[in-house]
């Protein structure tokens, strides 16, 4: 039987501070199906009002996350100000399966009002404050999370982290879950093991490790 892939839509939020960037993390509310306690930017799926007025996918999608982020966090956002930067696919054996675009839009000083039904907490930090609380066990993040979290720790500015999405291809995440040396291992397009579903190729890597519950990201183009 073939899952049905749903399609959605993630605003990631930047600000400069004193201290470098920092982006909007929201909690999802722990008794949600998809991700109950997880700490994600905000977002989810493309509704039927989305594609109104609408030519393509994309354009859908990015009114997707301007509505999205407006219900979770009471942002109002606009869709020719978001930059994007990936694309996701759930992996075939996940019980539910989205694919997700990610784009990047400037975040300000507002108040971040959380609707109380999905998110019910929030948080503006350093992408690298939030890597090494997941790294410690006290912030739970989903793989695109981390992935996206480790690009933009190494941006200074929100203009570095522009400028570096913009200096490549937006790259299409089609996971492919392997096991290697006993950990879950999701291998990512270009990885030297993706084609194979083999994380013992010697080559590039493009991949997340599950170790104790903590999602590690491995990214080397050699």
């Amino acid at each position: 039987m073939t899952t049905d892939i749903r399609a959605a839509a993630t605003a990631i939020l930047v600000r400069d501070s004193d201290k470098g960037i920092e982006t909007l993390l929201l909690r999802r509310h722990t008794q949600l199906k998809v991700g109950g306690g997880h700490w994600v930017f905000p977002g989810g799926t493309v509704d039927p009002e989305d594609t109104i007025g609408t030519e393509t996918d994309e354009q859908a999608a990015r009114a997707a996350a301007v509505r999205e982020t407006q219900e979770e966090a009471g942002i109002e956002l606009r869709a020719e100000d978001m930059l994007l930067l990936s694309h996701w696919t759930t992996p075939p054996t996940m019980g539910r399966r989205f694919a997700t675009w990610f784009y990047l839009v400037e975040g300000n000083q507002a108040d971040v009002v959380v609707d109380g039904e999905e998110m019910d907490d929030y948080s503006w930090g350093a992408p690298s404050y939030f890597l090494d609380l997941h790294r410690q066990g006290e912030l739970a993040l989903m793989p695109p999370t981390v992935v996206t979290l480790t690009e933009l720790a190494s941006c200074v500015t929100l203009i570095g982290a522009k400028q570096f999405y913009t200096s490549r291809a937006v790259p299409y995440f089609e996971p492919r879950i392997s096991s290697h040396n006993d950990v879950i291992c999701m291998l990512y397009g270009g990885d030297a093991g993706y084609d194979t579903t083999d994380p013992n190729a010697d080559g590039p890597r493009n991949r997340c490790y599950l170790e104790d519950g903590v999602w590690r990201y491995d990214f080397s183009a050699s």
